[in-house]
C-alpha cells in the first residue's frame, strides 16, 4: 500500500504551503551569496542566448529562475506542479508562460525549446530517470539540458539532512559523479559547483578534492 501511494505522489515535499514566503530567502545575506555564486554558475555554463531561444523550466517555483532566464534573453515558459507556486510565478515574471504541469509527463510535443531547465526540482522527483527523458524529449535536436541541485557531498547539505531540516530531508540529493552517470547518456555534460562564503559557514573544498565539485549547488548542462 505505501509504495502505491508513493506513485501517486507528484513530488517528494509539498512546495505549495510555502509559496507566498519561499522567496524570503534571497532577500537574506546568505540567500543572496547563494544567489549570485549560482546564477554565476549557469551564465557561465549556459552562455547568451540568440535571439528568440524558447526556453523551458521545468519546475519553475515561484518563478525565481525563469525570471533570471528572462532577463537573459530568453522566451521563457514554466511548469510547476503546484497551483500556488505558479500564480506567485505568474505575478513575479508578466512576460513568461506559466502553467500547472507534471515534470514525469510534460504537456508538450517533442522538440518544443532550445534549452530545458530545471532548477533545484529533479531531487523532489519520484523518479529523476522519467523525468529527465521527458526533458530531453521536449528539448531540439542540438539542443541544451541545464540541471541545477542540491550537492549531496556539500558540508552545508549534509548540516541540512542531519539536523532533519525541510524541505532537505525530503529530497534526494545528487553527488556530482552520480549526477554525471545519470546524464551522460543524453550527450556532453559540464559541471560546475562553486563554493560559497556565507554566515551558514559553507567553505571552500579540500584542495585534494578540487576535481570533484564541492560547493552546495550542482549546476550540470547537458549538450543534447
Amino acid at each position: 500500500m505505501a509504495d502505491r501511494l508513493e506513485s501517486q505522489r507528484p513530488s517528494r515535499f509539498d512546495f505549495g504551503p510555502a509559496a507566498r514566503r519561499y522567496d524570503l530567502w534571497y532577500q537574506t545575506p546568505d540567500g543572496q551569496a547563494h544567489d549570485r555564486v549560482q546564477k554565476a554558475d549557469v551564465r557561465r555554463l549556459l552562455g547568451e542566448p540568440t535571439a528568440s531561444e524558447q526556453l523551458l523550466d521545468v519546475g519553475c517555483g515561484t518563478g525565481h529562475w525563469s525570471g533570471f532566464f528572462a532577463d537573459m534573453g530568453y522566451r521563457v515558459t514554466g511548469v510547476d506542479i503546484s497551483t500556488e507556486m505558479i500564480e506567485v510565478a505568474r505575478a513575479a515574471v508578466p512576460s513568461g508562460s506559466f502553467q500547472v504541469a507534471d515534470a514525469h509527463r510534460l504537456p508538450f510535443k517533442d522538440a518544443s525549446f532550445d534549452v530545458v531547465a530545471s532548477m533545484a526540482t529533479l531531487e523532489f522527483c519520484l523518479d529523476a530517470q522519467a523525468a529527465i527523458k521527458e526533458m530531453v524529449r521536449c528539448a531540439k535536436p542540438g539542443g541544451t539540458m541545464l540541471i541545477g541541485t542540491l550537492n549531496g557531498l556539500a558540508e552545508l547539505n549534509r548540516r541540512r539532512l542531519a539536523a532533519g531540516q525541510q524541505p532537505y530531508a525530503s529530497a534526494r540529493m545528487f553527488e556530482p559523479d552520480t549526477l554525471q552517470k545519470l546524464l551522460s547518456p543524453w550527450g556532453r555534460v559540464h559541471m560546475a559547483a562553486s563554493p560559497v562564503e556565507t554566515a551558514e559557514g559553507e567553505s571552500p573544498p579540500r584542495p585534494g578534492a578540487l576535481h570533484r565539485p564541492g560547493g552546495p549547488f550542482l549546476v550540470a548542462k547537458v549538450d543534447l
